[in-house]
């Protein structure tokens, strides 16, 4: 393997474990000695992720230039979907919404520099006038069109029908959080976007300098930039400051955070705490009706984090009921509700900013929650948290911000006192894990701005509905689409489950022409048309190099 190749694995590998300086770094030293779309790629996607949109778009706009030079029509859908995810995430939901149509067009097999005029659809006042309607419309007409063409189709060309999936779906993200804009405002309106454009690298003050070319990691200069701010009071009074709070807050977050999931009936709630090599002795759980707290003792740590993890709860649990199990691999609660009934959420309202769990999994939080979480406790000035130097010891300080926001959550609830958790109690072995279990975390209280990957789009008021889903995965809110995995939003529902949601909202005769289609081909085509399907007989057609063959 090169030495450009090694490197960009290993750029590769950082960037997906959340180490997005180092991945710049090597990705970058990749680049300097061999241009390639997918490298761009993953530069863009870990700018992006530090909030380095100018330079995200730039490696977005590299990918694509490359990829349009060497007819790779895949790597150019994943280009334009970048483009418009970072567009969406600076703001410019009609410059992404275009961006994402010119994606699809390429699945579509139209020709790449087909003139469109797609950023041409606009009213007299330059507001772009294409609807999430006409997109959702656009969607359900497909939906009884080429079903047999799709199922056919899939193992030969999972990763378009998943990139056109991905490029619908932002879509109706761009245009919902467009229609909410007043008209006039600058998220309306197209910028002129170039189908392939000519990109120019960015100036280094637009956004945060790469790390590649100052040689300072990501963490460093968030801690720099910290330290600063502390003791700059023009600095310190402005929505800046707190920006770059945040960054240095997702950064620890990233790097300390601890895998949660969890299960419930409507009497009790079964919580797994991911955390390896731990014994009873070296763990102190204690409850009390709206909180478990995990301590470590005995020299011991929870993982790379150095606090205790205190789970704020959705509602009442009974404390004394409370049972814990400490395994190999991690930590089992079993916690008994107060009053029966399934819960939206494990925890309340903004508890993921102070518990350092990662549940579903999350990626952090966005910048709009933080500050309006800091808003309502009332700080104006970052001086007012008095924390710790975060130059000494950025762990110390991430701790120490924690304990500071949770000291304002009382029994779950509002901005108050500090949190006073109960006493201890034994421990006993836990029964056995109820059966019927859903996770819905992410729900209700995540609504402020939680993922799935990563909702960074400016924060509207009022909470999104949890609409209902036949996916594997739970529901999703399609309102919060947040980063962790800004990309991978279409990618966990396959296709089985989309043709079992429209079998789920189908009338009587629809149903009838799925089955007896799907049935008679032995799962090779698709129908829902009862008409056609009544009197037709279906034989098995199955995908190129797929051989056909009959059980005894």
């Amino acid at each position: 393997m090169s030495s450009a190749n090694a490197l960009a694995d290993a750029g590769v590998r950082a960037v997906s474990a959340g180490q997005y300086a180092v991945g710049i770094t090597k990705l970058t030293e990749a680049l300097n000695a061999h241009a390639a779309p997918l490298w761009h790629l993953e530069r863009s996607k870990a700018y992006l992720r530090t909030n380095q949109f100018d330079h995200a778009l730039y490696d977005a706009e590299m990918a694509l230039r490359i990829a349009y030079d060497r007819a790779n029509r895949d790597q150019m859908m994943e280009a334009q979907l970048r483009r418009s995810i970072t567009l969406f995430r600076m703001g410019k939901f009609a410059d992404a919404d275009v961006c994402a149509f010119w994606a699809i067009r390429l699945s579509d097999g139209a020709k790449a520099r087909e003139d469109d005029g797609q950023q041409n659809n606009v009213d007299d006042n330059g507001d772009y006038i294409t609807r999430v309607q006409e997109v959702q419309e656009e969607v359900r007409a497909q939906r009884g069109d080429g079903l047999s063409t799709a199922l056919n189709a899939t193992s030969k060309r999972t990763k378009e029908s998943s990139l056109r999936n991905q490029a619908y779906t932002w879509r109706i993200q761009a245009l919902t959080q467009l229609e909410k804009l007043p008209a006039g405002h600058d998220g309306r309106k197209p910028h002129n976007p170039i189908k392939y454009p000519e990109p120019s690298q960015p100036s280094t003050n637009s956004n945060a300098q790469p790390a590649s070319s100052t040689g300072v990691t990501a963490e460093s200069a968030s801690t720099s930039e910290i330290s600063s701010t502390t003791n700059t009071l023009d600095a310190t009074t402005s929505r800046d400051a707190w920006e770059k709070v945040w960054v240095q807050y997702q950064t620890l977050y990233t790097k300390h955070k601890i895998r949660c999931s969890f299960y419930q009936t409507d009497a009790s709630l079964t919580v797994d705490v991911f955390l390896k090599g731990l014994s009873q002795e070296q763990v102190a759980i204690e409850s009390d009706s709206r909180s478990i707290k995990i301590s470590p003792i005995q020299g011991a740590s929870l993982g790379s984090f150095g606090g205790s993890i205190v789970l704020l709860l959705y509602d009442e649990i009974k404390a004394d009921a409370t049972k814990y199990n400490v395994k190999s691999m991690k930590i089992e609660l079993v916690l008994q509700k107060q009053r029966a009934g399934k819960w939206p959420a494990l925890r309340c309202k903004d508890a993921d900013i102070v518990d350092n769990l990662s549940v579903n999994p999350s990626q952090g939080i966005p910048f709009n929650q933080f500050f309006d979480l800091i808003t309502q406790l009332g700080y104006k000035d970052v001086r007012d948290l008095e924390l710790p130097d975060v130059g000494g010891d950025p762990s110390v300080w991430y701790v120490a911000l924690l304990e500071k926001l949770r000291s304002h959550f009382v029994n779950g609830r509002g901005p108050s006192s500090v949190l006073g958790v109960g006493t201890p109690f034994s421990n006993s072995t836990p029964p056995p894990k109820p059966k019927d279990t859903v996770n819905t975390e992410g729900l209700a209280n995540e609504t402020a701005g939680k993922p799935s990957e990563e909702n960074r789009a400016p924060k509207s008021s009022g909470g999104a509905p949890a609409y209902p889903t036949s996916s594997k995965n739970g529901p999703k809110n399609w309102d919060k689409i947040d980063d962790g995995d800004d990309d991978d939003v279409a990618k966990n529902d396959d296709v089985n489950g989309f043709f079992q949601q429209i079998y789920k909202g189908a009338d009587e005769d629809t149903k009838r022409a799925m089955m007896k289609s799907f049935v008679e081909s032995n799962g090779t085509a698709l129908s829902t048309s009862w008409n056609d399907a009544k009197s037709k007989t279906y034989k098995t057609q199955p995908p190129d190099g797929v051989e056909a063959k009959k059980w005894d």
